[in-house]
């Protein structure tokens, strides 16, 4: 059975708090969102367009979003795919957006394939970031189904990532969560996680082997939204701090 360190690298192994975090603009002012990007700009590796911006202000708050980023900045469209794959996602990247969301448990095979063959024109490829992040959007993760969207990703050579969402309510450890994927060979390149993260959840998601965490309400309600965010980066930072336990032989481990 495989374990976390099987699957490929996480945001936990950059050695950065900005790679191992996504903010999720859930906001339906652009006006809002934008002020909190342009804080917030030096520490935002992934900007998600969260579906809340994105039916209020459209795909084109990539637009207005964009420019305020730090160079280099992985913009997210949090589209939700399940229909209509195709056409979605070439509005999607044709806005400006590097990576589109689709809805797992909801999208077929023609929709997915239709997703893919946009991404593939993205001309992205295998590198980094993926341009299609599976979302399972709070069901409980079901292997045999994720595996045949990694298959037919990788029949397309097209690079795509996980995101397990927790659900809104009981929702199980991040140990748990993870689990049932253990022994599958998928092929996604991050394993990303969601759902009313906390600052002092950080830690054991990514030790669980999750990364990116993608933080939303968490931030984006807070009445100080930058300290919240300072909070999530700073717990991070922490985790990412090799232990200063002395090893057997006297010298210091990891």
């Amino acid at each position: 059975m495989s374990s976390p360190a099987d699957w490929p690298d996480s945001a936990e192994g950059t050695g950065t708090p900005e790679a191992a975090l996504q903010l999720a603009l859930d906001l339906t002012s652009l006006d809002r969102a934008a002020e909190l990007v342009a804080k917030l700009s030096p520490t935002l590796a992934r900007i998600e367009i969260g579906t809340p911006l994105a039916i209020a202000a459209g795909l084109a708050a990539i637009g207005r979003i964009r420019p305020l980023s730090r160079p280099g900045a992985v913009i997210v469209a949090d589209v939700k795919i399940c229909d209509a794959g195709e056409k979605i996602a070439r509005s999607a990247y044709a806005a400006g957006a590097d990576v589109v969301t689709v809805v797992a448990p909801a999208i077929d095979e023609i929709t997915w394939r239709g997703v893919l063959a946009a991404a593939a024109d993205r001309g992205r490829g295998g590198r980094d970031p993926a341009p299609v992040l599976v979302d399972t959007v709070g069901a409980r993760a079901d292997p045999a189904a994720l595996g045949r969207l990694a298959a037919v990703a990788a029949e397309a050579g097209v690079a795509v990532d996980l995101c397990l969402h927790r659900p809104k309510t009981n929702p199980p450890s991040f140990a748990e969560l993870i689990r049932p994927l253990y022994g599958h060979r998928l092929a996604f390149s991050h394993l990303a996680v969601a759902g009313q993260l906390t600052p002092a959840q950080a830690r054991p998601a990514l030790e669980s082997g999750f990364g990116p965490l993608i933080v939303g309400g968490a931030v984006t309600d807070a009445d100080d939204p930058i300290a919240v965010w300072d909070t999530f980066r700073s717990e991070i930072r922490a985790s990412l701090v090799p232990s200063a336990t002395p090893s057997a032989t006297g010298g210091r481990g990891r």
